[in-house]
């Protein structure tokens, strides 16, 4: 099977970011999917025709690959917290230790990296993690796979993923160009790179230069300016609904403005509820309840079950606007709908603002020239968990010198803030485009998928 194309996609976003912006289907390359899903959640996709499936081979690491890939992890993280002078860089240091097995595992990680860490010595555990790599079954299962096809290429939908490290490293060594994407805008300090590949996809110029901060080994001709294809519909006017559309949808009050109250897993914001509570408390309390909605919008894959009880509390002035994802307990099985376009680009479109923790739901609204508000007081005070710590985040440092987003400090400021909320928007409307282009320029964000589809195509 000559001059094909691999795509390894271990997760849904996958879906919405390659398979929803049709990036594979005018290849002239015969296209293989390999990937988790289930058998009946193919179905849903509306896949071309032209697009064969091939389920992953099951991947168990060993202890030493654990070992050493959670060694390089925490290593890089303070590497680079160091390069960028950042201590919260290591706030991503975050394993799960609800174990006996697991603290003692990660208690050998730990007391094995207080040494000093140098380049050097990152890219000598780099080396003895790829020869290990190359002794696992899935890396000889995949090199034959490769070899017997003499597949052209191998592309993965995002470079975090596990399994793609020893499939990246079998396919290299079976004489096969590797392309990976940098997923998402926060990637890179986080040191989750988890293969290496011949060629890395980046959202932006600004983006480019954090790679070769952080892996100064990667050559210049390595890395691609190709955008992402995560933004191309917010500026497909046929995707997007009607005001009145949206709101038969979900049942909104068309009299009313819309605030969209944005959710964040439960890890970076560990207490939106609370937020939400307060929020919904104070219009309450005030004469804003007889003029706005509270549209939310709970990130993803975890749903509303943490936003029940104030849902439940405010019923008329809280709508569920969610997103229209087919949920799993499995996150490699959990993907959007296509409806979820049009339901996100109107939700920008139609809203008046956005308000979260920090979120990139910031970007999509400033791309549909609408303020965002960035909550900046905490919820708990003596909590293990700070606001503060989150935007001192190294990603929070490409606002530098700009004030794109509206700052929440307190709960009352929200009255004031939505009383005068066309002063916020033309005040903060110029760094808003100012950030979104340096996150990913305006052409990019029209062109990403051909770009990207031209490249896989050579």
């Amino acid at each position: 099977m000559k001059n094909s194309l691999f795509v390894l996609m271990p997760d849904g976003v996958g879906i919405k970011n390659y398979i929803y912006a049709n990036v594979f289907n005018d290849l002239d390359k015969s296209v293989t999917l390999l990937h988790k899903f289930k058998t009946e959640t193919l179905k849903d996709f509306e896949i071309d025709d032209q697009i064969k499936f091939q389920h992953l081979r099951n991947y168990k690491e060993t202890f030493f690959e654990k070992y050493y890939r959670e060694k390089i992890h925490l290593s890089r993280l303070k590497y680079n917290a160091s390069l960028k002078s950042n201590s919260s860089i290591l706030s991503n240091y975050m394993p799960k230790k609800n174990k006996l097995s697991h603290k003692l595992f990660y208690s050998i990680v730990e007391i094995s990296t207080r040494k000093n860490i140098s380049k050097n010595h990152i890219h000598w555990l780099e080396k003895r993690y790829e020869k290990l790599l190359r002794k696992s079954r899935v890396y000889k299962e995949y090199y034959h796979f490769f070899k017997k096809h003499e597949s052209s290429k191998l592309f993965c939908t995002h470079q975090r993923a596990i399994i793609a490290a020893p499939i990246f490293a079998a396919a290299k060594d079976a004489g096969i160009e590797t392309i990976t994407a940098i997923y998402s805008w926060d990637n890179l300090p986080k040191a989750r790179l988890a293969l290496r590949a011949d060629k890395y996809i980046v959202w932006s110029p600004y983006m480019k230069n954090e790679l070769k901060a952080y892996y100064p080994e990667i050559k210049n001709h390595q890395i691609k300016v190709f955008g992402t294809p995560q933004f191309e519909f917010h500026y497909d006017k046929s995707l997007l609904w009607t005001r009145e559309k949206l709101a038969a949808y979900y049942h909104l009050d068309m009299n009313k403005k819309w605030l969209c109250f944005s959710g964040d897993d439960k890890t970076t914001s560990p207490f939106d509820q609370h937020y939400l509570k307060d929020i919904a408390k104070i219009l309450s309390e005030n004469e804003l309840v007889n003029q706005w909605q509270i549209l939310l919008r709970p990130v993803p894959v975890e749903g509303f079950d943490k936003y029940q009880e104030v849902i439940d509390q405010y019923p008329h002035l809280i709508k569920k606007t969610g997103a229209a994802w087919k949920l799993s307990s499995e996150w490699s099985d959990a993907y959007p709908k296509k409806e979820d376009l049009s339901v996100l680009s109107s939700l920008c479109e139609h809203a008046d603002a956005v308000i979260n923790v920090g979120s990139t739901m910031a970007l999509d609204f400033g791309m549909h020239q609408k303020p965002a508000i960035y909550i900046n007081y905490e919820a708990k005070e003596n909590s293990y968990w700070s606001i503060k710590r989150i935007y001192k985040f190294q990603h929070f440092r490409s606002m530098e010198n700009i004030e794109p987003v509206v700052w929440l400090d307190s709960p009352e400021q929200i009255i004031e803030i939505l009383n005068n909320l066309d002063n916020y928007k033309q005040r903060t409307k110029k760094d808003m485009e100012l950030w979104c282009e340096k996150i990913i320029p305006f052409n990019l964000r029209l062109e990403s998928s051909q770009l990207i589809e031209n490249e896989l195509n050579i």
